[in-house]
C-alpha cells in the first residue's frame, strides 16, 4: 500500500474507526484491572484489535500493524493463564496503548506513520517471552536487542503521560448512524411530500373560496413556506445519504496492481471524478458491476508488454476509471487502451454459443453489445479471471437493477470504454405523469427524451410492428394501455412519450399528458409483485389525493424481459395509413 496515495477522508474514516478499537481497549484494561480475569472481556477485545489491525495493515501503517499484533497475542496469553495480571502489567499495557493511540492520530495527521513504536514493542516482546512465546519476526524495522526484564517497572514518560490524557479531550465531527434509521428518515420525508402536495391543491382551493381577503393570502403564505421548509429538509436527508464515489474507486488501484503483476503486464490506473457524489444504496450495489469490468479491462483489453510494443505503443497500458454527474444521473467510465473488441470474433462466439443464427444480420455495435449475453466469452481458456462467461452478463443485470444502462464502444486495436449511467438516487425521483384509460402512471423522468401528439393515420407497420416516424428516425409504438389490458380510447390525436435508452428509442402511447412531479418510490408488497410478474413495474408512489400510482420500469419496457405483450400481439393501434 506504500506505493498508493491514501486520500484525507479514508484517513478520516480509518481514525474514526482505529478511535472506537482503542476506547474498546482502554475499556478492557479498566474492567480487567477492576475485576480481574474475565475470559469473555478478553474475547470481546480481540475483534476490535484484529480489526485495528487490518485497517492498519491497509493503510501503510506496519508498524502500527505489528503492535497491535503483538498486543493480540499478549490477550491470548493473558486469556489462557500463561502471563498473570499484575499492576505492573497494567502499568505497561496501558502505556503501550496510549502510545498506540499517539502513534494513530499522529500517523491520520501526517498521512505516513510517524513512529516505529519500537521501544513499546520491546515491552510486548519482553511480556510474551515471560509467559515462554517466541514473538514473531517483525514487518517493519529491525528491533534492538531486548534487555532482561527489570524488577521494577520504569516510570510512565511525562510526555506519555500528557499523551494519555489530551485524548479525553479530542473531538470527533462524526455521528455513526445506522443505515436502516436514514431510510426510515427518508420514508417520513416521503411521507411529507405526500401530505405536502394534498395540502398545497386544498389550500389552493380555499384560497380561491376566500378570495382576495387576508385569510387566503395568509393560508397560501403558510402553505408555501410549509412546501419550501419541507423541500429543505428533503435535500438535506437526500445528502446526508449521498457519498463520493471515492469510496468504491479506492479499491481498485491494489486490485489493478496485483492482477497486472500476476499477468505479468505493465498497467497504470488513472481515476478521474472521485468525489462525485451518489446515494450510498447504489454505491453498495456498484461495486461488483465495475470489478468485472476493470478485470475484463486488465484481463481482455490491455495487452503484454511486448505485444504493445510490437504494434507500436507505450508499453505501460492505461486504464481509466472516472465519474461525472450530468443533470440527475451519474456517468461512470471504465476505458483503456488495449485491444479493443473484435466484432467478427465476437459474431463467431456468437454463433458457436448459440446466441445468433448464422444468417442473422447485425451491425458492428449491435454485434457488441453480445458480451452482455449470459454465457458469453471469447476467451479460449478458463482462468481465474475469464472465460466462465458469468462476468459482463453480471453487470448488466446488477446495471439494470439500479435502474441504470451500461453501453460499450470499440475500437480494435485502439480500446475500448464501458459507459455506466445510473440515477443519483432510488428514493425520491422526478417523473411524468401521464394518463390512459383514466388511469395514472408514472415515468422516470430521466428517461424520457421527448414527448409528441399525432394522429393515428401517421402510424405505419414496419415488420408487422407499429411504428412512427420522427424526423429522420423509426421510432417503435407500445400502446401503454395494452399492457396493462385495459379499454382503448376511441379517435382523436394521442400522444407518445418517447423514452430513450442509450441509443434506442421508444414511443409509449398514452392518452394525456398531466405534467411533472417528484415522487417517493415505493417498494412492492411481495404478493403484488408476484401477481404481476409480468407487468412493467418498478414501484409505486401515492399522490397528494391518496391514489397509488405504479411507476413503470423502463428497462423492461426496452428489453421485453417480462414477456411485455406489444401492440402487435393484442390490441393494435388503429389501422390507419397502413
Amino acid at each position: 500500500m506504500a506505493d498508493f496515495q491514501v486520500s484525507s477522508e479514508l484517513l478520516g474514516i480509518y481514525l474514526e474507526d482505529a478511535r472506537s478499537h482503542l476506547e474498546a481497549l482502554d475499556h478492557c484494561l479498566l474492567t480487567l484491572e477492576r475485576e480481574g480475569l474475565d475470559t469473555e472481556v478478553v474475547a470481546a477485545v480481540l475483534g476490535p484489535l484484529h480489526t485495528l489491525k487490518g485497517n492498519s495493515g491497509m493503510m501503510g501503517f506496519g508498524a502500527i500493524k505489528d503492535y497491535v499484533h503483538r498486543l493480540e497475542d499478549v490477550f491470548a496469553r493473558v486469556s489462557e493463564g500463561a502471563l498473570g495480571l499484575s499492576p505492573a502489567l497494567f502499568d505497561r499495557l496501558f502505556e503501550g496503548a496510549s502510545a498506540l493511540r499517539d502513534a494513530v492520530e499522529r500517523a491520520c495527521q501526517k498521512g505516513s506513520e510517524q513512529s516505529a513504536l519500537e521501544s513499546d514493542r520491546s515491552v510486548l516482546d519482553e511480556l510474551l517471552r515471560g509467559a515462554g512465546e517466541a514473538p514473531l519476526a517483525t514487518t517493519g524495522p529491525a528491533l534492538p536487542a531486548v534487555p532482561a526484564p527489570a524488577p521494577a517497572v520504569p516510570a510512565v514518560p511525562e510526555a506519555r503521560r500528557a499523551v494519555g490524557t489530551r485524548h479525553v479531550a479530542t473531538r470527533s465531527n462524526v455521528v455513526r448512524v445506522d443505515f436502516a434509521q436514514l431510510d426510515a428518515l427518508l420514508n417520513l420525508v416521503g411521507e411529507l411530500i405526500i401530505h405536502r402536495t394534498k395540502l398545497d391543491q386544498t389550500g389552493r382551493e380555499l384560497a380561491e373560496r376566500l378570495g382576495s381577503r387576508d385569510a387566503g393570502r395568509e393560508l397560501m403564505a403558510a402553505v408555501q413556506q410549509v412546501a419550501n421548509v419541507s423541500s429543505q429538509l428533503q435535500e438535506t436527508v437526500m445528502d446526508i445519504r449521498m457519498l463520493p464515489v471515492r469510496h468504491v474507486f479506492e479499491r481498485f488501484p491494489r486490485m489493478v496492481r496485483d492482477l497486472a503483476r500476476q499477468q505479468g503486464k505493465e498497467i497504470e490506473l488513472i481515476l478521474e471524478g472521485e468525489g462525485t457524489r451518489i446515494d450510498k444504496a447504489i454505491i453498495d450495489e456498484m461495486g461488483e458491476p465495475l470489478v468485472h469490468l476493470v478485470r475484463n479491462a486488465v484481463d481482455h483489453g490491455i495487452e503484454s508488454p511486448a505485444a504493445r510494443v510490437a504494434r507500436g505503443k507505450t508499453p505501460t497500458g492505461t486504464i481509466l476509471l472516472s465519474a461525472a454527474q450530468e443533470s440527475n444521473h451519474v456517468v461512470i467510465t471504465i476505458m483503456d487502451d488495449g485491444a479493443g473488441i473484435d466484432a467478427s470474433r465476437v459474431r463467431q462466439r456468437a454463433i458457436q454459443r448459440g446466441l445468433l443464427k448464422a444468417d442473422t444480420q447485425l451491425s458492428e455495435r449491435e454485434l457488441v453489445q453480445l458480451i452482455f449475453s449470459p454465457g458469453f466469452s471469447t476467451s479460449d481458456e478458463v482462468s481465474e479471471l475469464s472465460g466462465r462467461g458469468v462476468g459482463l452478463d453480471v453487470v448488466l443485470k446488477s446495471i439494470e437493477r439500479l435502474n441504470g444502462l451500461v453501453e460499450v464502444e470499440t475500437v480494435p486495436g485502439v480500446g475500448s470504454k464501458f459507459i455506466i449511467e445510473l440515477p443519483l438516487t432510488l428514493a425520491i425521483i422526478s417523473a411524468l405523469l401521464v394518463d390512459v384509460s383514466g388511469r395514472v402512471y408514472a415515468l422516470p423522468l430521466g428517461s424520457v427524451v421527448e414527448s409528441i401528439k399525432f394522429n393515428p393515420y401517421e402510424v405505419q407497420t414496419i415488420s408487422g410492428r407499429p411504428t412512427l416516424r420522427l424526423r429522420d428516425e423509426i421510432v417503435p409504438l407500445v400502446r401503454l394501455s395494452t399492457l396493462f389490458s385495459l379499454p382503448e380510447s376511441q379517435g382523436g390525436k394521442q400522444y407518445a412519450v418517447v423514452l430513450g435508452r442509450g441509443d434506442k428509442r421508444l414511443g409509449l402511447v398514452v392518452d394525456r399528458l398531466r405534467g411533472q412531479q417528484e415522487v417517493v418510490i415505493k417498494a412492492l408488497d411481495v404478493n403484488v409483485a408476484g401477481a404481476a410478474a409480468g407487468m412493467p413495474m418498478a414501484g409505486a408512489t401515492i399522490m397528494g389525493d391518496g391514489r397509488v400510482v405504479l411507476i413503470l420500469d423502463v428497462a423492461a419496457l426496452f428489453e421485453g424481459r417480462r414477456h411485455l405483450r406489444t401492440t402487435e400481439e393484442a390490441a393494435e393501434l388503429p389501422a390507419a395509413g397502413r
